[in-house]
Parts: C-alpha cells; sequence; structure tokens
C-alpha cells in the first residue's frame, strides 16, 4: 500500500519499488490526495485512488506501507490505517520525505534497489507524470 500528495509523488518517490512489487506477484493499492492523470502508474502496472475518508481491508491488511510523511501528518485516517496495519498484520512501514529541513522520519534507512526494469519503466512514468527523469540505482525511505 502506497500513500501520496499526487501521481508524479508517487512515481518519482517509490516507481521502482511500486513496478518491482507488481513484477513479484504482490498487490499494490495506490491511494492519493488529488486524483489526476493515471498515466504514470499504468505504466508501472497499477491504478490510483483518491484517500477516502475510512479504510475497510478486512480481512486483508497489507503487509507494507509506502508514504509520504506529509500524507501521514495531514490525514487522520492514513495515522489510523498504519498503525491499525502495524497492530494487525505487523507491516513494515517506512516513509519517503521531500524536504531536506524537516525533521526526519523516525527509523532507519531503508533503500529500495530498482531492478533494471523498474528504473526502465519508472523513466517512462516519470515522463508521463511531467517529471524530468532522475533515475537513481536506489529509493531512499526511513523504517518506522
Amino acid at each position: 500500500m502506497v500513500f501520496a500528495a499526487n501521481t508524479a509523488d508517487a512515481v518519482a518517490a517509490a516507481g521502482g519499488l511500486i513496478y518491482d512489487s507488481v513484477r513479484a506477484g504482490w498487490h499494490v493499492d495506490i491511494y492519493v490526495e488529488s486524483a489526476g492523470d493515471e498515466r504514470a502508474l499504468q505504466i508501472l502496472g497499477v491504478c490510483g485512488r483518491v484517500i477516502p475518508d475510512a479504510f475497510d481491508v478486512e480481512p486483508l491488511w497489507p503487509d507494507a506501507v509506502y508514504l509520504d510523511a506529509e500524507v501521514y501528518e495531514r490525514h487522520r485516517q492514513v495515522r489510523r490505517m498504519v498503525a491499525e496495519s502495524v497492530r494487525r498484520q505487523h507491516a513494515d512501514i517506512a516513509v519517503w520525505q521531500h524536504d531536506p529541513q524537516a525533521k526526519p522520519a523516525a527509523g532507519p534507512g531503508v533503500e529500495h534497489r530498482l531492478s533494471a526494469a523498474a528504473r526502465a519503466f519508472k523513466f517512462h512514468a516519470m515522463k508521463a507524470a511531467g517529471l524530468t527523469p532522475q533515475l537513481a540505482v536506489v529509493e531512499p525511505f526511513r523504517a518506522r
């Protein structure tokens, strides 16, 4: 499960992870604050949904949640979902941050090393999202 401000945010911060997870057979839900052009997410093999007022995931709680630190702070229902995912499923939680001046998210650094295919698909997804593709070999997160 991924929570982001918008499609471009999800693609830029976690596009490689999203692609690699889908390719490995995982079901990946993407939630964004505002709906937008879905092409970038479709390139990665997923669809986005607007963050709902409440989540109904019984009985399939996520095994992992990746999210924008600011989205976590802005949405009580996201904070509840994260807390319940940890309590019920012992889900892995990882956060990305855009503001280098912000207090770092708690926890050790975690990196996802992108496959060659993920780098290629993320490149095209970033272009579709209107971003300048700047691809790193890893995507950095902070464990929570």
